[in-house]
């Protein structure tokens, strides 16, 4: 009794589980790292059969990743989650002045993480099951937009930067439109988790400050 294993454990579970992790920190530098292949063939010289080879290989591509995935959520994310606040758009709400957005910023991550203020956000706390996985879909929404926006930068990036060797040569056009519409879908997305983000921290009415 008590020694079998947990409901949903399992390898497809802990996938399930660190997915928003890996599209945080793998698939981009795979990617980067995949695009800049591609576009330079003759420059990018591995031997998949040297252990020696495919270690480096990893440790180049995970260090991609985290960069990559620092710079859009930290840089990138940040404007975008700027002019989304001086608009007004539900999340950390502006006040009179559109000055104030450190400390509106810094409020409303204490309300969403501490979750204290209202009734709903209380009823929230008596299942931290629920409110666990709530806030593990938005960090899971939140990676995939950032994966999109990586691969709309790195297409439109090979559309620009490319060897005539390449096999990516005469195919710019079709780069470009492939890599807008990555980041068309990608601020989209970033606004829709936003959105859901608002509702997680607030009652499902949208009612309270943001």
């Amino acid at each position: 009794m008590g020694d079998g294993p947990a409901p949903g454990s399992g390898l497809v579970s802990d996938i399930s589980r660190h997915l928003a992790g890996i599209f945080r920190h793998m698939f981009p530098g795979v990617l980067v790292v995949g695009g800049a292949a591609l576009a330079y063939p003759g420059k990018f010289v591995v031997d998949l059969k040297s252990w020696q080879h495919l270690v480096v290989l990893v440790a180049i591509t995970v260090t991609v990743g985290n960069i990559c995935f620092a710079v859009n959520r930290y840089g990138v994310y940040q404007v975008v989650d700027y002019i989304l606040y001086l608009c007004k758009i539900r999340g950390p709400v502006r006040g009179a002045t559109p000055w104030n957005f450190l400390t509106d910023l810094g409020r409303y991550v204490r309300k969403s993480l501490l979750q204290t203020s209202d009734r709903f956000s209380r009823s929230l706390l008596q299942s931290s099951d629920r409110f666990a996985r709530a806030r593990d879909h938005v960090a899971f929404r939140l990676s995939a937009a950032l994966l999109l926006l990586t691969f709309g930068e790195v297409e439109c990036l090979a559309a620009l930067f490319h060897s005539c060797k390449s096999q990516l040569n005469g195919h710019g056009t079709p780069l470009w439109i492939g890599g807008l519409i990555a980041l068309v879908v990608a601020f989209w997305q970033m606004i829709i988790t936003r959105r859901i983000d608002y509702f997680l921290v607030n009652d499902e009415q949208g009612k309270g400050s943001g």
